[in-house]
Order: structure tokens, then sequence, then C-alpha cells
């Protein structure tokens, strides 16, 4: 008989749920169940045995980081039109933590092959998790083809994912605050009948937030406005890359934005020929531009994310001030508390916007995905969430 392979990867706090997945799954047909050390010899009732080999971070750190880099590196060769979705595999390829190696052999018995590998798909669903081929191709829980070494997808865009016992592992517990906000939030999703989850919890407790100050958040905004409206040109009919570098560099002498911007924005602007895809995703940094200039307390509304940004009141408050202290000096300072009303608040309509994206529904209650992930994005990197990461880090989980 033929021996299979196929690999589990997820991003999970607990590899014992990987465990209770696979009894679980196969509890219809299990003889015999064996397990030592991570690893589970699943006998059937047909008397063949596949086997499960669970490698975690918390046991096993370098072999994980060996594994998910030379993947991540593996893919990044892959050629593609698909730039912004390889790009969120490859995001959500470094933060897989646990590698579940799966084996088994096939033989003529079409139905007994079906049912290992529906099993395996409904783990994978369990535990959030991604199957990857001998191919070299990656699928969701799902079964639509991720990505392939050939480039390819079955999806248009791909948001990485994380489980909520990983992402609350060694954190504190909330504070009456915390949970006073997270249940502010939930009340205003209820009255919009927006989905969400109970125990979802902020990517920042007030314990471990770290805001940060109104000229980082004027500089940050100036510098995507910039670079958008860069993006903005190049897109248009009459594509003019001296034209885009006109209001680019514009931007530049009132507000100094070559000194901010960060590695990728400015591989972005020097390059000549930017791929299409590269300048939409730059364009909608404008949406980050607006709650960046709302929580630095420029402007005072921030709007549903129903509808896009207006931009030309974004552009009418950039062009009609002189420099980044006068603009400051016609704001104020939001109060940290609304600031994390709305990053909270925000992380959960991130979260139902996604959970119907992946059973292929409209996102609810009006609710436009790509302004919230950019806002997500923005709020991310305001309250100091991924460990305080850079700009280019931010990975905005839900």
């Amino acid at each position: 008989m033929e021996k299979a392979n196929i690999t589990l990867y997820t991003v999970i706090g607990n590899p014992e749920r990987i465990a209770t997945a696979i009894q679980d799954r196969y509890k219809e047909m299990t003889q015999e169940i064996k397990s030592e050390n991570g690893n589970i010899a699943l006998t059937l009732v047909d008397d063949t045995v596949i086997n499960f080999a669970i490698n975690h971070q918390q046991d096993k750190p370098d072999f994980i980081a060996s594994h998910t880099a030379g993947m991540a590196n593996y893919f990044a060769s892959a050629e593609t039109q698909l730039v912004e979705l390889k790009e969120s595999v490859l995001r959500q390829i470094r933060v897989f933590n646990c590698v579940t190696g799966i084996t088994f052999e096939i033989d003529n018995n079409e139905d007994r092959t079906s049912y290992i590998i529906n099993c395996i798909y409904a783990i994978a669903n369990d535990v959030n998790g991604f199957l990857l081929y001998p191919n070299m191709q990656i699928y969701t829980k799902e079964g639509k083809l991720l990505f392939s070494i050939q480039g390819e997808s079955q999806l248009t865009e791909f948001i990485p994912i994380g489980n909520a016992d990983l992402l609350d592992m060694n954190r504190p517990e909330e504070a009456p605050a915390d949970t006073e906000r997270r249940l502010r939030s939930i009340a205003q999703l209820k009255k919009k009948e927006i989905p969400y989850m109970e125990q979802l919890r902020s990517e920042a407790l007030e314990s471990e937030v770290c805001l940060r100050s109104r000229e980082e958040m004027v500089k940050r905004a100036a510098a995507l406005f910039a670079v958008a409206v860069y993006s903005e040109v190049i897109l248009s009919e009459d594509s003019d890359r001296e034209k885009a570098l006109f209001y680019f560099n514009k931007m530049n002498d009132l507000y100094g934005v070559k000194s901010y911007l960060t590695q990728k924005e400015t591989a972005y602007i020097e390059d000549p020929e930017p791929e299409q895809q590269t300048c939409i995703q730059f364009v909608w940094r404008y949406e980050c531009c607006g709650a960046l200039l709302w929580a630095a307390g420029v402007v005072d509304d921030l709007s549903y994310p129903s509808e896009i940004i207006d931009v030309p009141v974004l552009a009418a408050i950039f062009w009609q001030h002189k420099g980044i202290q006068y603009l400051l000096s016609k704001g104020y300072s939001r109060p940290q508390t609304e600031i994390l009303d709305a990053a909270d608040l925000t992380l959960r309509y991130d979260w139902a916007c996604v959970e119907a994206r992946i059973h292929g529904k409209e996102a609810p209650a009006g609710l436009d995905g790509g302004i919230v992930v950019e806002r997500h994005y923005a709020f991310n990197w305001i309250i100091g969430a991924n460990e305080n990461a850079d700009w280019d880090e931010i990975q905005p989980n839900t």
C-alpha cells in the first residue's frame, strides 16, 4: 500500500486540544489508540494505523522555529499575481506554533481513504488549522486551496488568524475596566445584530497598553497619507509616477515624511514599477490615517466602518496645515479610555467580518471588511499591541 503524508499547521496554546480532536473525530472507527510524548498511533477497525506526531513550540521551540522559517522561505519564492494574499500567507506561516505530521496507508478502498481525509479536515476545523499536502499546496479547513508553490489560490484575500487560547496565554487577567469595556462592545454589537465571541479578549488590556504619543500618531498619519496619495495617482487612468512623486514630495516639504517612513514604505516609493496590488494595498491606508487622526484628537468623529473615508476632507486637513506641530496645535489629547473602547469594538467588528468571510457570507450590519481591517491594524499600533510592534510588523489577529 502507498503511504500518504499530510501536515496540520495551527496556532494553538494547548496542543492537547489536537489530541482530543483526533480521538473525537475517529472514535467511531477506532480499535485502539496509543499516545506517548506527543505521538499518537491510532489503529482503525481494519487494523491499519494512522500516526500523528504533534510538535508544539512549548516543547520543541527550535524545531518549530526552523520548520516555519524554512516553510516561509520556500513559499516566498513562489511567483504570483496574488501579492497581498501571498504576504498574508507568509505572515500566517511565520506564526504557526504547532506542526502535526500525519501519515497513513492508502489502499484501493476509496471510502476508507475519504473517511480518513474527511476526519483530518474535521480536526483542522476543530483547531483552526491548515493542511499541507506533499505537492506543497496549503488548504484551509474548508478544503479550499489557500496557496501553492505555483502561486495559485482559490481565495482572493486572506487574513492570518490565531487561536484565542494562544493569544491569551501568559497574559494577565482582565481588570474590571477591561471586562466592562468588553461588555460595552458586546452591547453595541447586539444592537446591530452583529455576531460576536463572548470571551474574545482585547489585544491589549489596560495593564498592557503602551499608547503612542499624539506626535507619533500624527507623524504616522502624515506618512500614510503621503504614500496613499502617491498610490492613488499611480492607480489613476493617467498614471504618472512623476506626478505621484510631486504630491509625495509636497507632503515631505510640509511634514518631513521621508524621515519616518517604514522600511516597506521606503522600498515602495523607491520602486519605479510597483505592482498594482501593492499600490492598492497602500491606497487603503487612507483608512488607517483617519483612525490615527481621530485617536490623536485632530478630528472629532470616527464614523461607523461601512463607507470609505472622505478623502477630500482628509486631504484638506493635511494641505491646509503647515507641519506636524501646527497640526498638533489644532487638536487635543483624546482620553485613553475612549481610544481603548474604539480599539476593542474594532477588534470585534473584524472578528465578525472574518467569520462571515470564512463561511462565504456578506459582512454583517453593513460593515466593510476592508475598512475594518485597516482600522484594526491602526489601533493595534496605537495601543501597542503585538508586544508594541513596529508598524510593518503589526498582526491584527481575530
